[in-house]
Order: C-alpha cells, then structure tokens, then sequence
C-alpha cells in the first residue's frame, strides 16, 4: 500500500460506525441536534444513535432540530493536517438538504489565505446517512491506492449518480414537518397512516409507492432495491450494499431476509451490511425508519 497523500474528513451524516471511522483513518465534523431547541449536543460524540431514537420513542412528538456544522468547526477539524503540510479532502451531506456543504466551502476559501501551498478539496456528496458513509469509504479505497485528493473528489463526482437509497418510515408527522413530501400525500399520509417507499437519489426524494402496513412497507423496500440490480442487470458486488435500521436492530434484520430473498428470487446472491442509520436523518424522519443503500465502486 502506497502513502496516504491526504486526509478525509466527512460531516457526522455519513453515518459510519466509530470502529470504521477508526480503521478508515477518517475525521468526523459533527453536525448538532436538541431537543428543546436551546441546548444542543454534537451527533457522533455526545450520544449513541440508540440514545437518541429511544429518546424519540420516549417522547412522541417532541421534535428534535439539528444544525449544521459551522465554518469554525471545519477549521478546527481540516487545521492540524494543514499545519503538517497534508492536504484535505473534505465530503459533506447533499447542499440540496443542509447547509453543511457550504459551511465546508466558505471554511476553505478562508484556510487557504493561511496555507495557500496545501490544497483542501471540498465535495458535496448529494448523498445522506449510509449513502454518503458508502462514498467515503470509496474515498478511502482511492486514497490507500495512492490517488491525490483531486484525482479522489473527481472520481466520486463521476461515480455518485450510480448510488442510491430506498427508505420507508413509521409515522409520516416527522416528514411531512419538513416539507419534504408533496402536500397531497402529506394530507393522507398523516391523515391515514399509509406507509410510502421512497427513493433518495442525487439530493432529493421521490415517492415510489404506498402501502397500508408496516411489512408490507417492508417488502416492497425489498423488492424496490432488488429491482435496481435486475433492470440495470449488475451484479451487487459491485457494490457497497448496506440495510439501515433506527430504533430496532431486529427490524433491520428482518428488512435484510427480505431483501436477500428477494434478490434470490431473481437469482441473486449478495450479502448487504446491516447499520444503524444516525442522528441526521433519524430526527427529520422518526425512529422508525428503514432503509436500503447501494453504491457502486469505482472501476
């Protein structure tokens, strides 16, 4: 393995495990989260994601914020490899959703009047929550094959249109806040409690079918991921491959057999990860979410 020609520091939606932050070598900006809209605590650092989701289910309808990172805490995260003369690449959350992007591109146009000789390579990822985390770990993959930050940010710009994820939620309130569905399905989701699937593709959702229970939601999840590999006919090792869960691991088990048996039925083999979604998305969508990620690598 060739030396790392830079360091890789992503937004705390990537939703990666602290064990893969670790073994990946990356830095983690935190983006924030409270619950009374006064206080608020650093997603990734301050709480686990179980903390948080119980935390949800102990309190319905009580509606967390989050808020994004600040330029300040780009530089004092990007700083002290700039200090050693090692460039940055820095991967945030979709701009189309957080503001954390150009929180990292303001952060650059401002560090590099102090290190002008040391490049920082900012990327929005148009990417969320396993999605994103999938990018960065391809990011990783480039840096330990000897690529520059440059060469890696171009190549994820390429790649990141073949990614994509497939979620469903159990209680629409928390989406519909946001005003991230169309009002029409809004009115009847909330009004009466069909469950949607839904695909996240770059930057933004789309509505991809309604069911009236929460299996139900669940198999058709399966079948909507599962019929991305057999349209596109690619294989899913070709790609990063994870199922997320909130509250319940076990729901994210029994959403990973579906897919798997649904990928089978086509003739199929793959064995997708399992993660907890984080913070980020979770506190925009309920405690209750699942949800299906791929992203294919770099050839």
């Amino acid at each position: 393995m060739q030396e790392r020609k830079f360091q890789i520091i992503c937004d705390s939606c990537c939703d990666l495990p602290r064990a893969c932050v670790e073994q990946l070598g990356i830095e983690i900006v935190p983006l924030y989260v409270s619950f009374d809209g006064e206080n608020y605590e650093r997603d990734y650092f301050d709480f686990t994601y179980h903390e948080f989701y119980q935390k949800m289910a102990e309190e319905p309808g009580r509606y967390p914020k989050t808020s994004l990172p600040g330029v300040e805490d780009y530089i004092r995260t990007w700083e002290p490899y700039l200090k050693e003369g090692i460039p940055v690449l820095s991967i945030s959350m979709t701009s189309m959703m957080s503001g954390s992007y150009n929180s990292a591109a303001n952060a650059a146009s401002i560090i590099s009047e102090k290190y002008p000789d040391v490049p920082v390579v900012t990327l929005d990822s148009k990417a969320l929550t396993l999605y994103e985390g999938m990018l960065v770990r391809e990011a990783c993959r480039m840096r330990d094959l000897g690529m520059d930050a440059e060469e890696t940010a171009k190549e994820l710009d390429r790649i990141r249109h073949e990614g994509r994820a497939y979620f469903t939620i159990g209680d629409l309130s928390y989406l519909s806040r946001g005003g991230r569905i169309g009002g029409l399905v809004k009115l009847a989701a909330v009004g009466l409690g069909i469950k949607p699937v839904i695909l996240f593709s770059e930057g933004s959702i789309s509505l991809c079918s309604i069911t009236r229970s929460r299996h139900k939601s669940l198999r058709e999840l399966a079948r909507q991921a599962a019929q991305y590999f057999i349209n596109k006919k690619e294989d899913p090792s070709d790609y990063y491959l994870e199922v997320g869960y909130g509250l319940h691991k076990e729901d994210g088990e029994e959403l990973k057999e579906l897919f798997v048996s649904a990928l089978r039925e086509a003739g199929i083999e793959a064995d997708p990860g399992l993660s907890q979604i984080g913070t980020m998305v979770g506190a925009h969508n309920g405690p209750y979410l699942m949800g299906i990620a791929l992203q294919k690598r770099s050839r």
